[in-house]
């Protein structure tokens, strides 16, 4: 059977743990610096929060915006993954579902206008589903946008990396993802504030981690806490595994671009340039795959249709038929840095 993923994890990284192990410095430190230094310009935002995974990366996202903003209302695509949705709820907003286009499994541009239109300055979710940029050339430009790239890093759209196109974007490094460093996750922005609202949220609320100079105007390294925050940090280990991963990350990319190139069956549309997390079979094609890989669901499929969707304050904006049949009539299956020899 095709496994889901597979690991590009060689000796670097190990090595890279024991000098860590070695140091007597596990907790998050120098390396996860010049990690998130890294990371911030692959994506090419100025700034980059590592965490210990991209559900915390997308808690810590909501909170900054709602505690700089307020909370309000937010469209969310019908299909993206359970932590992508839960941090709106139990921050209080109004979740407004929209239907996915049944090509690209991502947002349909003329429908995100629709629904802008409909409510009061809404906020924009854009999940980049399975390595696929959104049309955010297209997006209403009355919106702020939020973005969760956690299945999408090193995916381009219009000459930029996605992560680069929100606010404030996700990211996840979790082990079938392009870069692994066992759990973890990031945030990336352009914004100094968020950036450093991150910086206190992910750590207690504290102002600890701040630069001397900070938009709060508060000396750092004291034991003030000035937001309600939560501990979410990473260890220094999964940062140095992340600085050998990212050495890594170009070639990871093509190993997987080559392999769509050569996936014999329909898939998802391409816009931009996916970075290829997976692949969507439909109708038959779904028994056919089963025999030979191992397959999971579409993300959640429609998320309307899980149990915990009766804690939310929720609206549904047109209908989900595309999220219906994604649901129903489609699968997924995994992509990997290693040649896949296609044999359905």
């Amino acid at each position: 059977m095709l496994p889901l993923a597979s690991s590009t994890w060689g000796p670097e990284e190990q090595e890279a743990a024991i000098e860590v192990i070695k140091s007597g410095q596990y907790t998050m430190g120098a390396r996860t610096a010049k990690y998130e230094q890294a990371f911030a310009g692959y994506v090419g935002t100025k700034y980059a929060v590592a965490c210990n995974s991209g559900s915390s990366a997308n808690l810590l996202m909501v909170a900054a915006y709602t505690l700089r903003f307020g909370n309000g209302t937010v469209i969310v695509p019908a299909v993206a993954w359970a932590t992508s949705y839960a941090p709106f709820q139990q921050f209080g907003w109004k979740v407004v579902f929209l239907d996915i286009d049944r090509e690209t499994l991502n947002y349909r541009p003329a429908d995100l206008w629709y629904a802008a239109e409909r409510y009061e300055d809404p906020v924009i979710l854009a999940v980049n589903l399975l390595g696929n940029p959104n049309d955010f050339n297209a997006f209403p430009r009355k919106c702020h946008i939020l973005e969760d790239n956690c299945e999408s890093l090193g995916a381009e759209y219009d000459g930029r990396k996605t992560g680069s196109f929100g606010l404030m974007a996700s990211h996840s490094t979790f082990f079938s993802h392009h870069i692994c460093t066992m759990e973890g996750g990031v945030v990336t922005t352009n914004d100094e504030y968020l950036y450093q609202m991150l910086l206190c949220l992910r750590s207690h609320g504290w102002t600890r981690h701040l630069p001397e100079r900070n938009v709060f105007n508060v000396k750092p390294g004291k034991f003030d806490f000035i937001l309600p925050g939560f501990n979410v940090r990473p260890t220094e280990i999964q940062s140095a595994i992340g600085l050998c991963q990212l050495e890594k990350l170009e070639g990871i990319i093509q190993a997987r671009r080559a392999n769509a190139q050569r996936f014999p069956l329909k898939t998802q549309k391409e816009i931009g340039k996916s970075s290829w997390f997976g692949f969507t079979v439909f109708d038959g094609d779904v028994e056919k795959v089963s025999r030979v890989a191992e397959t999971r669901p579409v993300v959640t499929g429609n998320f309307l249709r899980s149990p915990s969707i009766k804690y939310y304050d929720y609206e549904v904006f047109g209908g989900t038929p595309n999220a219906d049949y994604i649901h129903d009539h489609a699968c997924f299956i995994g992509n990997s840095a290693e040649h896949i020899n296609w044999s359905f």
